[in-house]
């Protein structure tokens, strides 16, 4: 008895101990990035976690100020004086005093843009980047330029103009008070300007060193107050059947956000037809209800929809007819439901239609109030609906757009189901327009570094002949130096006199020679390794950006937002390179060998009939 306890007692343990292990190598740190980077005077969080609840993190190596509270967040707030361009992170974890897993973050530290920034107050409201103007009440916007490394901001200047043209300053009714680095804006639209209802305002704050800092406002004028509007197609006819509930939906909605009020006009009130609060219409009749009301067939209805609120209230309203139905079993819509869709991506909504007494191909379909493009088919009990939204379809305010539609059956006695059923859109980044975007950036990159590679190339061939030629020189001239002091060296007894008025000529050419060949080295280190780093810059780029692998316009990281967000800042990057390699160029164009060079082929081209092409005529109007 006492060895089975033993045997047990020992199997326990070893269990416990393998279970151990395995727990323990399952035990390691999850760090949501791994290579930061931020800017001095800007706050970094991140989150430092573990794939098991047990275990202790442990900070090793972080820079003064960083911390790590107990849920793992870790926070630091670079100081401005921060004097580093990197810092380290080391983090360990440990099980007891055991260490288990350790993990470095690297975080790269840049210095702030110092370009001009602009403040923007208004008395529109915001959303979604576009200012919503009502004309009912002056428009105000207040712009002013300031430099944010410094206290005084009269470096900075403020300009504008309308709607993407320089050339466009003013509009009507609008008053503008442009002074330095400030901007005053009024504005009461017209009816005109409402009806166009869209207008742009570009904003450009430049300073003394000619950095550019651009801002593009949008705004959208509305009318006073909006019609309100029947949210689902409302049929012409509708057919009533006993003891059968007929069931309308009639709700309606305001832009405005105005309260509404629903009022039914209908003939009789046998039977209680109701309209609710809501909109939703009902009415159920029995037989003896259905013949007393014989005469009122066809029954023509009225619902009217009126604002509440406003001072001058708009109303809308709709009849139709209510038809006696004749005995037949309707058809019926099943499964039919809301979705939700993003612009590009295809809808495939398939739907079931049910009817016990008719052939499928004797029912009409129709859907009422779908948008342009959308598509279905019926087939059998199946209805396929097919639909794109463009990438056009949310516009610029970036809202849902929303459209509502009602399907409708209807079978060869005149019966109809019909349900209404919303497909909201939501934005979602054109990925075609992304990859011209990416490939355009591609294309000026490797453009760039083709050019900085001949530059670089034909700038280290010239240093190494001129180098070369240094040496051959400096030999030559201590040659003849040696050999103009050497006395008598003619075999007819004529001295070493006569050989120096020749020695002397040979002496001045070399020194000529030596001082044409060596006088643009002082700027070829200088344009050597700006041309470089430049080069090395955009080689760099490119292959960060050939990580995400894309290949083509469906390419997944095209919606990735970091991939966005990074080729949208390397696109800014890009306008200073290329001003910067201008720069560089007409450095390098303005060497004295390299003047000579582009006369000797401009005559050349010139001799052979045609224009002179190449690294030394590139036209910089299209770099």
């Amino acid at each position: 008895m006492l060895r089975t306890r033993l045997l047990v007692l020992l199997s326990l343990c070893l269990f416990s101990q393998f279970s151990f292990g395995q727990a323990n190598d399952s035990l390691k740190l999850s760090i949501d990035q791994s290579f930061i980077q931020a800017q001095r005077g800007e706050k970094i969080k991140f989150q430092i976690g573990k794939t098991l609840d047990y275990g202790r993190i442990r900070l090793i190596k972080a820079p003064e100020g960083a911390t790590l509270d107990p849920s793992g967040n870790f926070f630091w707030d670079i100081p401005n004086h921060y004097a580093k361009n990197n810092a380290i992170v080391e983090v360990h974890l440990y099980l007891e005093e055991r260490l288990v897993d350790a993990q470095s973050i690297f975080i790269i530290i840049t210095q702030p843009s110092s370009a001009p920034q602009i403040t923007i107050k208004s008395n529109a409201v915001l959303q979604n980047g576009v200012y919503k103007i009502n004309p009912a009440s002056d428009f105000h916007l207040y712009a002013s330029a300031y430099l944010p490394y410094s206290a005084d901001s009269t470096g900075a200047v403020l300009d504008y103009y309308f709607n993407e043209n320089p050339e466009l300053k003013s509009l009507d009714n609008v008053v503008i008070k442009s002074q330095g680095h400030h901007l005053n804006i009024e504005w009461s639209p017209d009816a005109l300007q409402i009806q166009q209802k869209y207008y742009r305002l570009t904003l450009i704050a430049t300073d003394e060193y000619h950095n550019v800092t651009k801002e593009v406002l949008m705004f959208a004028l509305s009318s006073n107050n909006h019609l309100p509007y029947f949210k689902f197609p409302v049929l012409d006819e509708y057919y009533v059947a006993e003891n059968e509930a007929l069931s309308i939906d009639l709700s309606a909605d305001d832009m405005d956000h105005d309260s509404l009020l629903y009022e039914l006009i209908i003939p009789s009130k046998i039977g209680n037809p109701r309209l609710s609060e809501k909109g939703l219409f009902t009415w159920k009749i029995n037989g003896d209800e259905i013949r007393r009301l014989r005469s009122f067939f066809p029954m023509k209805v009225t619902v009217e929809v009126t604002e509440k609120g406003p001072e001058n209230p708009n109303t809308i309203s709709k009849t139709f007819l209510i038809r006696k139905s004749i005995r037949n079993e309707p058809p019926k819509i099943l499964n039919l439901q809301n979705e939700q869709i993003r612009e590009g991506i295809t809808l495939n909504k398939k739907v079931f239609i049910q009817d016990g007494n008719d052939q499928f191909s004797e029912l009409e379909i129709d859907i009422i109030g779908a948008p342009e493009n959308m598509v279905w088919d019926f087939e059998n009990n199946l209805l396929s609906i097919q639909w794109t939204p463009g990438f056009e379809v949310v516009g610029v305010e970036m809202q849902p757009k929303k459209f509502d539609m009602l399907l409708v059956v209807r079978d060869p006695h005149g019966y109809v189901d019909q349900k209404a059923f919303t497909i909201t859109v939501e934005h979602r980044e054109n990925t075609e327009v992304t990859y011209e975007t990416y490939l355009d950036y591609r294309d000026d990159a490797v453009q760039l570094i083709e050019l900085l590679s001949q530059i670089n190339n034909e700038m280290e061939d010239r240093e190494n002949k001129v180098q070369s030629l240094k040496k051959g020189l400096s030999v030559t001239s201590m040659f003849l130096a040696v050999y103009t002091a050497s006395g008598n060296v003619f075999d007819d007894g004529s001295t070493a006199s006569e050989l120096v008025p020749f020695v002397g000529i040979m002496a001045a050419i070399t020194t000529g020679i030596n001082a044409f060949g060596f006088n643009d080295l002082p700027k070829f280190g200088s344009i050597r390794e700006q041309t470089f780093i430049l080069q090395q810059k955009l080689m760099y780029i490119l292959a960060l950006l050939n990580e995400y692998r894309i290949d083509g316009p469906n390419s997944p990281n095209l919606e990735n937002k970091e991939f966005r967000d990074n080729l949208s800042t390397y696109e800014q990057w890009m306008v200073q390179d290329k001003l910067n390699f201008k720069s560089y160029y007409s450095k390098y164009k303005s060497l004295n060998y390299i003047k000579k060079k582009t006369q000797q082929q401009r005559k050349k081209a010139k001799a052979q009939g045609k224009k002179p092409e190449g690294l030394l005529f590139l036209d910089l109007t299209k770099i």
